[in-house]
């Protein structure tokens, strides 16, 4: 969005670099700093502590489950479902804030620094993550039955956006959107690097590559 960033990178030191790295796409925070600082990493030859990696993708994880929950919502409110978006919003809301808790940040800036990451996981926030991850399982299920079975939410959910596999594979389509249309690519899966080396990331894919394939892979890659 010409914001001139990759110019201000070349008078900032790394520490400065990873900040600014982390506000290029706020609600994707931990993404763009731990491929920044990949890089780094990768050129010094530094070997990032196995605590930390896992720390990383945690953060990671949590990340991703805010964002699906923030877009669920909105693809509910824009098919006239506000019920939806009320419910998301709110589930989104305790989680951003259980990470607030843990790491200081609602959405997790500043957590992934060059090296490692800023702070460690102690007894009372890992307690604090696993209890809201554990009230969210059940509401999720709950919410993905009502989508399902909203008669007029799927009539504008089906069919709608939709791409092909085949014109997903000619227009090189990755992340969910692939994902909605049978391109099997997520960099957890087919370029895993540590700790994704040693887990089993349920790889989710749909056929149909409309607004409702989106919507099923966002429920099911929780």
């Amino acid at each position: 969005v010409h914001k001139g960033i990759e110019k201000r990178f070349e008078s900032l030191t790394l520490a400065e670099g990873a900040r600014l790295c982390g506000r290029v796409s706020g609600d994707s925070t931990v993404a763009y700093t731990w491929a920044y600082c990949m890089a780094l990493e990768a050129a010094a030859g530094c070997t990032v502590p196995a605590r930390a990696a896992w720390l990383r993708a945690l953060a990671l994880e949590l990340e991703r489950i805010a964002n699906h929950l923030g877009d669920l919502g909105f693809i509910g409110n824009d098919a006239g479902v506000a019920f939806g978006l009320a419910q998301f919003s709110r589930l989104k809301e305790d989680l951003v804030r259980a990470n607030a808790a843990w790491t200081g940040h609602r959405y997790l800036m500043d957590f992934v620094v060059p090296g490692g990451v800023a702070r460690d996981l102690d007894p009372a926030g890992r307690g604090l993550l696993l209890r809201q991850l554990d009230l969210l399982e059940p509401e999720l299920a709950r919410l993905r039955e009502i989508y399902g079975e909203h008669a007029g939410l799927q009539d504008r959910l089906q069919g709608t956006g939709r791409v092909p596999p085949r014109t997903a594979d000619e227009l090189g389509l990755i992340g969910l959107a692939g994902r909605a249309s049978a391109q099997p690519h997520d960099l957890r899966v087919r370029h895993a690097g540590a700790p994704y080396d040693t887990l089993r990331v349920n790889l989710v894919l749909r056929q149909e590559g409309d607004v409702a394939a989106r919507t099923a892979v966002r429920f099911l890659d929780n």
